[in-house]
Order: structure tokens, then C-alpha cells, then sequence
């Protein structure tokens, strides 16, 4: 896992991909303290830093522009300006649907993270193309000025991938994310050319979200079958070695006609895979398992059996008020 709390920000540039291409004509060092955080926080504050990908190419991997820019920053930090004028040369390249912004992108080169406890260089990559307006609000001789101001928002998700320098010999680790799914083929593939490096941690991961985008759209479940289903999905994923989707249907489904069958097998048969336990670490904090009411209440439910939650809550409706309740059963309050 890389750790960032203690990185310095060595060189950073700015350069415009658009239309033309306009370069930033120096590389700047070590900004004063409160830029040098919001730069880190650009490049980090929405990076999956637990989906790990590596850099791929059909036939000779030293053909991969991104992995040949890439490896030069770190061997040579001297040429990170020549580097990172490749890189923006290459993302016009690939940047040619008219549905690709013109935007900044922001390159950094960051010293003393922490990977696996050992010392290492990032280098961090923003494509930056929204603008939002921003109030600066200053008390300057007991008079307030407003002003509009066109700037950048650090906490947004933009188009971004972060490089760790694993040493001679071995290939960067890379992570990234993008905006938008649509973003996937020309940011992923074309531009970084990368591929996910653990396709079991990857595909737990996708079986997982589909099986629960299923269950919690499945109208014809009340919530607490919603409820069991998650529960038993997490039980499955936990003490099975291999997903495979017939078997998930068979254990975790009591009763499923061939329609809602159909509907799962589309969904997740593509994700059948040996089961990754780090993935079902990080997606089980997704697994909600709440009730939400009309009423502003929520039910927090952390029973895991299916048959435990048909006991210890009932769904009514009252003919007098004309409104639905649930009855909880409990032997005392803790």
C-alpha cells in the first residue's frame, strides 16, 4: 500500500492539451506549504490505491510510450521536463473524439512515499478539464471584497494515474482513475495502455458490485430479503474458493425463477473467477446493511442469516392508520 502523509512534492509542471498544445516551460520545486497540499491533494485524494494495474504492450513492452516516459523521470530526474513534454504530446495524440475536453494537465513528481514500509519516488498524472467559480473573500482595511475567481477543485474526480518507482529492473506499479466510464478507452487503454495486474482481485470485485446491484434493484424482495441475500452473498464469497455462478444462484437463491436466473447470469457470469479476499475486504463496506424509511429512520441490521432476519423483524400494515411497521424482536438492550 503506498503511503503519502510524508511525501514532498520535488518538481511539478503544468502544461495545456487541447487544440494546440501549450507547454509549461519550466519545471517548478518545492511550492510553499499550503500549494504544495493542494497539489497532493489532487493527485491522491481519489486514487484507488488498492487496484493495482500494470503497464502492457502487444509485442515489446519498451514500445508502451507511458512505460518509456515513465521509467525516464525515475531513472533520471533531470529529464522531467522533457518527459512530461512527451507525455502531454502523447495524450493530444490519443485525445482526438470530440468528446475529450481540452483541460491542464497537471504532472508531479513526488519524494518519500512509503510503499510496503521502503522509500519511494511517484509521479502523479491530472488531466484537469472543468473550471468552476470560486468566491475569494478578503477584509482588507475593514472592508470586505468579494471577487469571482475561475479555479480548479482539488477534491474533484478528474482523469488521473500515479506511478511508483519500484526500482531497477521492475516495471512502476500504476493506479488510476477516471472520470467517467466513457473516459476508460482513451485514458486506460490508449493513453497509459495499462491493464489491471490482479484479475482475481479485479473480477471479485466487479462479481460483487453486480451481485449487489441485482439484489437491491430485484423489486420483487422486501427489504429484509434484501437484507439476507447481501448477507449470504458475503457468506458465499467468504467460504467459497472459486465464483461460479450457478453455484452462487443455487446457494444463496431459495427460490429463483428462470428470468431472475437469466438476469444474474448475465450480469456476473463474465466475473467467475478465483475469489480474491482482499477485494471482498474492501467491497464489504458498500454492503449497506440498513433500512430506510420514509420517516427519516433507519434500521441498522447486522444479522447475517437470512432466517435470523425473517425472525427478528416483521413487516405489518396497520388498517387503522393505513401505514406500514416493522416489529423487532430483542431480549434486552445493550
Amino acid at each position: 500500500m503506498l503511503e503519502i502523509s510524508e511525501s514532498k512534492l520535488a518538481q511539478y509542471v503544468v502544461h495545456y492539451v487541447g487544440d494546440t498544445l501549450v507547454f509549461g516551460d519550466e519545471a517548478f520545486s518545492r511550492p510553499e506549504v499550503m500549494l504544495e497540499a493542494a497539489f497532493t491533494q489532487l493527485a491522491f485524494n481519489k486514487i484507488d490505491l488498492e487496484q493495482q494495474f500494470e503497464f502492457f504492450h502487444e509485442t515489446d513492452i519498451g514500445l508502451n510510450e507511458m512505460y518509456t516516459y515513465v521509467n525516464s523521470i525515475f531513472d533520471q530526474n533531470s529529464s522531467f521536463l522533457e518527459q512530461s513534454k512527451h507525455i502531454a504530446t502523447h495524450l493530444k495524440s490519443v485525445s482526438q473524439h470530440p468528446n475529450i475536453k481540452n483541460g491542464e494537465l497537471f504532472i508531479g513528481l513526488f519524494d518519500n512515499c512509503l510503499w510496503n514500509s521502503e522509500v519511494k519516488k511517484a509521479l502523479a498524472i491530472v488531466k484537469l478539464d472543468e473550471k468552476e467559480m470560486f468566491l475569494d473573500v478578503k477584509n482588507e482595511q475593514n472592508k470586505m471584497i468579494v471577487n469571482g475567481v475561475d479555479g480548479i477543485n482539488v477534491k474533484k474526480i478528474n482523469n488521473m494515474a500515479v506511478f511508483v518507482d519500484m526500482g531497477p529492473d521492475v516495471a512502476p506499479a500504476v493506479f488510476m482513475k477516471t472520470k467517467k466510464k466513457e473516459d476508460v478507452v482513451y485514458w486506460q487503454e490508449r493513453f497509459l495502455k495499462i491493464k489491471v495486474a490482479d484479475e482475481h482481485y479485479h473480477k471479485t470485485n466487479l462479481a460483487l458490485t453486480e451481485c449487489k446491484k441485482y439484489i437491491i434493484k430485484e423489486e420483487s424482495y422486501t427489504n429484509t430479503e434484501k437484507l439476507g441475500f447481501l448477507n449470504k452473498t458475503l457468506d458465499y464469497f467468504r467460504n467459497e474458493e472459486e465464483f461460479q455462478v450457478d453455484n452462487y444462484i443455487d446457494t444463496v437463491f431459495d427460490k429463483t425463477d428462470s428470468v431472475q436466473k437469466d438476469i444474474i447470469v448475465q450480469s456476473v457470469k463474465p466475473y467467475e473467477t478465483v475469489i480474491s479476499e482482499s477485494a471482498i475486504a474492501k467491497v464489504e463496506k458498500t454492503y449497506k446493511r440498513k433500512i430506510k424509511l420514509d420517516s427519516n429512520i433507519e434500521i441498522q441490521v447486522n444479522v447475517r442469516d437470512i432466517e435470523q432476519v425473517d425472525q427478528l423483524i416483521e413487516v405489518g400494515y396497520d388498517e387503522l392508520t393505513h401505514r406500514k411497521f416493522y416489529k423487532i424482536y430483542f431480549q434486552e438492550e445493550i
